[in-house]
């Protein structure tokens, strides 16, 4: 292994607003004695750590200069030369959907380049390669010369392998992280109204309805709800229209998109996290406000049961199991020093396992694993 090993991490964009967690990571990989991380980026601001690269007519002009000399027999991408270049021991690439970009590195002899290692999310196992000619070529082609797929559950490991044929020795399961670990206490639930939060990109995956049925028996039952959902996507226009055919404009509050920091300073007033997905590679947003104290309700779809620890930290239940979801909420609010055992469970098990501190430290046994 030597001493030193030089990674460059490939974003589209770099950061971004809907991936918070990444710049702390990469702020402390950075500081990582054994590691000489570098970050490119197609869009961004440059700084002494993150290179944006040039734009597409001048990047295709250092590319056809670099066929015409003959430096390398397979045509070669600008970040792709820039690898080569810098004699980086490894190529991350962050933002999965950019796999084109290491096609050609993925081809050459595995002597002559960086080891590769791809961050799939959840889409990239469960719903793309079903419908996308893309993403079926590149795992039939290349997935199995990739050295190292990081996904977020045992789940999605075992998917990724059985339907899509990938080594599993090539699939590492390092699960994103809430941030920091901080100091955090075990929460009593509100006494007159409970609070319940959702939290996630508008789109079929998160099963809106099932959501929000869920509401829909509480407040059937006569008991005090209040609802709250952040997020947008292509189907914010479903959540709307179910708020008003099932009648919860009173108690549903549509807050769409708002910054990590300001949510942050907003999750502590909530009793429970709701996240009934019908597809899920983990759950963040369920990881983090555990991270609070905040018992989880998710389904059992997926890799969303991993993130929680079943009947001590949160409960799981089928993604249409409404019914249940909420027989749940109501005994869990009702009980004082059962809902106090809970938060208690939800802090322990985040704080535990899906800290920065410890996605780094997995990081960075892979890094050194693929370094040997």
């Amino acid at each position: 292994m030597k001493s030193k090993i030089s990674i460059s991490c490939i974003f589209e964009s770099y950061p971004v607003f809907y991936q918070p967690y990444m710049p702390p990571v990469m702020e402390a990989l950075e500081i990582e004695k054994q590691l000489e991380v570098s970050i490119q980026t197609f869009k961004g601001k440059a700084s002494s750590k993150v290179e944006v690269m040039p734009g597409y007519f001048r990047r295709r002009v250092v590319e056809r200069w670099q066929r015409l000399i003959g430096y390398t027999k397979i045509p070669l991408q600008y970040n792709e030369l820039q690898a080569l270049k810098k004699k980086v021991d490894l190529v991350h690439v962050q933002h999965s959907y950019l796999f084109p970009k290491v096609l050609g590195l993925l081809a050459m002899p595995k002597d002559q380049g960086p080891k590769i290692v791809i961050t799939l999310r959840g889409g990239d196992t469960y719903v793309k390669p079903w419908v996308s000619a893309k993403w079926q070529d590149f795992y039939r082609d290349f997935g199995n010369r990739v050295d190292a797929f990081v996904v977020m559950s045992q789940h999605q490991k075992q998917y990724l392998h059985k339907k899509w044929g990938i080594d599993l020795e090539r699939i590492h399961v390092i699960p994103i992280s809430f941030g920091h670990a901080f100091k955090a206490s075990p929460k009593a639930p509100n006494s007159k109204i409970i609070k319940i939060v959702s939290i996630f990109r508008m789109c079929w995956e998160k099963n809106i309805e099932g959501n929000l049925r869920v509401i829909k028996l509480l407040k059937e039952q006569g008991l005090p709800v209040k609802y709250d959902v952040y997020g947008d996507g292509p189907d914010l226009g479903q959540l709307y229209y179910l708020v008003d055919q099932l009648g919860l404009g009173d108690i549903v509050t549509i807050k769409g998109k708002v910054s990590n920091t300001q949510l942050k300073t907003l999750l502590p007033s909530y009793d429970f996290i709701l996240q009934l997905s019908h597809s899920e590679s983990f759950g963040m947003s369920v990881v983090e406000a555990q991270s609070m104290g905040i018992p989880a309700l998710v389904s059992t779809s997926d890799g969303l049961p991993e993130a929680i620890v079943p009947n001590h930290s949160g409960y799981c239940v089928a993604p249409n199991a409404s019914e249940q979801a909420s027989l749940y909420i109501d005994q869990l609010w009702r009980n004082k020093n059962l809902y106090l055992q809970f938060s208690k469970a939800a802090i322990d098990y985040a704080h535990s396992n899906f800290s920065v501190e410890h996605e780094v430290k997995r990081l960075l046994t892979l890094y050194q694993k693929l370094s040997v």
